[in-house]
C-alpha cells in the first residue's frame, strides 16, 4: 500500500471543463477507497448470514453436480462478491487425473454493458455502465484467496460417482463436500488463514479433551486449564484469533498449563512417574518459549499452532496410559473389570484378570485381626479420634457382608506390604463404608508421596464399596514397603475394612 500513489479526488470549481477522464477518475477514487477499507478492516471470506451464505451443497441427482447458494463475500483485493441467483456446476471427472482434490471457487470480474453510439456524431460512442459480476469455477489447485475465493472442496477418487453433503462435516470422505477451509469474513476479523484456524482448532479441541481426562484423575488445576482452553476455542470459532493476537490469547493458557504440571509433580507423583511425562514437559517448555516470543505474522502463528499440537501429542500417552497393563496374553484367574471391582461383594481371589490384564495377589491385610495387623505392623498415629467396629452392610447387588475395620479422624494410618516384586506396579484394593463421600488421603510409600486416594462414592442404602489405588512400579524398590494414608481433612473420618494387594502376574 505504501508504494501506491496518494489518493486524489476530483475538485470541482466554477468554469471547470470536465472530461470522461475526470469522471472515470472520480469513480476509481471511490472504488479503490472502498476496496482498501474491505482489505484492511474486513477479513476476506464468505459472510455466512448473507443470503444463502454462498454455501456449496449437493443436489441429490446421483451425479457430480452441486449447487452454490446466493450470498455475499469479499476477496483478497477487497472486491465485493455478490451471487444473486443459485449457480449449478458439474465436475468433469474425465478431465482429471484421479485421485484429485478439486476446489469450488468464486471469482470477481467486470464487464462493460449498455453500449451506445450517437447518430448525430458516430465518433461519440461507448459503454455507459461497468457491470460487477462473479463466476463459479472448479479448480484443480488451491485458490490464493486473492484472485479466487474458496467455497468448498471435494476429494475425488476412482469409484466416486456422486457429490454428497458430508455425513460428518469434521471428517468429510471422498465425494463429500468439505467446508472446513472456507474463509469466513468478519468485521475487523482475525486475518488467519483457513489452515491456521484449522490447526488452532485441532490443538484446542485435543487440549480440552486431555485436560478433561486429567480432571477425572483428580488434578484440580486441569479444570482451570480446560475452562481457559474452551474460552479460546470460542474466540477461534468466532474468527477472533489470528496471527496478530494468537500469542496473547494463548499466554494465559500456557501459564495455567505450567501450573498444572507443577501440581502434578507435587500432588500426583504417580502420574508424573508415567512414561512420557518428561517428554511432555519438554514439549510444553518449547510451546511456552514460542508463545512468549509473541510472533505477529502468519508463519510465527502457524509455528505456535504446531507446538501446541506437539505438546498434545506428548501428553496423550501420559494421560491415556492403561492402568498396570500385563504383558501376558494368556488369561489367568477370574475375569473381571475395574468397574466391577468397585461393587464386588465376593472375596478377592489369588489371581484376577482385570480388563485383559493378569494380576496376582501378593498380600492381604485383615483389619481388627491381631495376627494380621501385627504381621503388617499396622498402626494409626496422630489421630484426633479412632474407633474399631464390626459392620454388616450390603453391596449394590444386595449381597450382605459382615466385616471388621477401623475409622480415624485426622492422623495417619501406616502398614507394611510384603511379598512384592521390585519395579512392578502395585494395586491396593480396600473395602470401605460408603455412607459418606469425599474421603481423601495422601498416600506415601517409604516416606515418598505417591498421590491422593480420593473416594467420592456415597451410598446410604448399599453401604459397602471397594476402591483401588495404583502405586507405580518406580516406588516399589524392595520386596517390602511401608505405606501410609494421611487424612487430608481433619474433620472427615477415613475408614477401611480389608486391604488386598495385587501386582501384574
Amino acid at each position: 500500500m505504501a508504494e501506491q500513489a496518494n489518493f486524489k479526488r476530483i475538485n470541482f470549481f466554477e468554469g471547470f471543463f470536465t472530461t470522461d477522464e475526470d469522471w472515470n477518475a472520480s469513480e476509481a477514487y471511490h472504488l479503490e477507497k472502498r476496496r482498501l477499507h474491505n482489505r484492511v478492516l474486513h477479513t476476506p471470506g464468505v459472510v455466512p448470514v448473507a443470503g444463502g451464505g454462498l454455501r456449496v451443497q449437493a443436489r441429490g441427482r446421483g451425479d457430480l453436480s452441486f449447487e452454490v447458494a446466493p450470498g455475499y463475500g469479499v476477496d483478497g483485493r477487497g472486491n465485493e462478491l455478490v451471487l444473486r441467483d443459485p449457480a449449478v456446476k458439474v465436475i468433469e471427472a474425465d478431465k482429471l487425473k484421479l485421485p484429485q482434490t478439486v476446489y469450488v471457487c468464486i471469482k470477481y470480474f467486470e464487464e462493460p454493458t449498455d453500449f451506445i453510439a450517437y447518430k448525430e456524431n458516430p465518433r461519440f460512442k461507448g459503454h455507459r455502465r461497468i457491470e460487477e459480476k462473479v463466476k463459479i469455477e472448479v479448480m484443480a489447485r488451491e485458490p490464493d484467496g486473492v484472485e479466487a475465493l474458496e467455497l468448498g472442496r471435494v476429494r475425488l477418487e476412482e469409484g466416486v460417482r456422486e457429490i454428497r453433503d458430508a455425513l460428518d462435516p469434521r471428517v468429510p470422505g471422498p465425494g463429500e463436500i468439505d467446508l472446513r477451509y472456507v474463509p469466513v469474513a468478519g468485521y475487523a476479523g482475525s486475518h488467519a488463514s483457513p489452515q491456521l484456524r484449522a490447526e488452532i482448532a485441532n490443538g484446542l479441541s485435543e487440549k480440552a479433551s486431555l485436560t478433561g481426562l486429567l480432571c477425572k484423575l483428580g488434578v484440580v488445576p486441569a479444570n482451570y486449564l480446560r475452562q481457559a482452553v474452551l474460552a479460546v476455542e470460542m474466540l477461534n470459532n468466532s474468527n477472533s484469533v489470528g496471527p496478530f493476537n494468537l500469542a496473547d490469547v494463548l499466554l494465559g493458557v500456557v501459564e495455567l498449563e505450567r501450573e498444572m504440571v507443577e501440581s502434578i509433580e507435587k500432588d500426583f507423583p504417580q502420574v508424573a512417574a508415567r512414561k512420557g511425562f518428561a517428554e511432555y514437559k519438554k514439549a510444553l517448555e518449547a510451546l511456552t518459549k514460542v508463545v512468549r516470543d509473541r510472533p505477529r505474522d502468519n508463519d510465527g502463528a502457524m509455528g505456535i499452532a504446531r507446538f501446541l499440537n506437539a505438546s498434545n501429542q506428548a501428553l496423550t500417552p501420559v494421560v491415556k496410559e492403561k492402568l498396570a497393563p500385563s504383558a501376558k496374553k494368556d488369561v489367568k484367574g477370574e475375569q473381571t473389570t475395574w468397574k466391577e471391582i468397585v461393587v464386588r461383594s465376593k472375596e478377592f481371589p489369588e489371581e484376577l484378570n482385570i480388563d485383559g490384564s493378569n494380576f496376582k495377589r501378593v498380600d492381604h491385610l485383615q483389619l481388627v485381626n491381631d495376627e494380621s495387623e501385627k504381621a503388617h505392623k499396622f498402626r494409626i498415629e496422630g489421630q484426633k479420634d479412632m474407633w474399631k467396629s464390626r459392620q454388616t452392610f450390603t453391596y449394590p447387588d444386595k449381597e450382605s457382608v459382615s466385616d471388621s475395620g477401623v475409622a480415624y479422624i485426622g492422623g495417619e494410618a501406616k502398614w507394611n506390604v510384603n511379598g512384592l516384586t521390585a519395579g512392578k506396579d502395585l494395586i491396593v484394593i480396600k473395602r470401605f463404608d460408603a455412607i459418606l463421600g469425599e474421603q481423601i488421603c495422601d498416600i506415601s510409600v517409604d516416606g515418598k508421596k505417591v498421590g491422593q486416594w480420593k473416594v467420592t462414592e456415597a451410598d446410604r442404602k448399599h453401604r459397602w464399596r471397594n476402591h483401588y489405588f495404583l502405586v507405580p512400579g518406580t516406588f516399589i524398590t524392595n520386596d517390602s514397603i511401608e505405606m501410609s494414608a494421611k487424612a487430608v481433612s481433619a474433620e472427615r473420618d477415613i475408614n477401611m475394612f480389608q486391604l488386598w494387594f495385587y501386582q501384574p502376574a
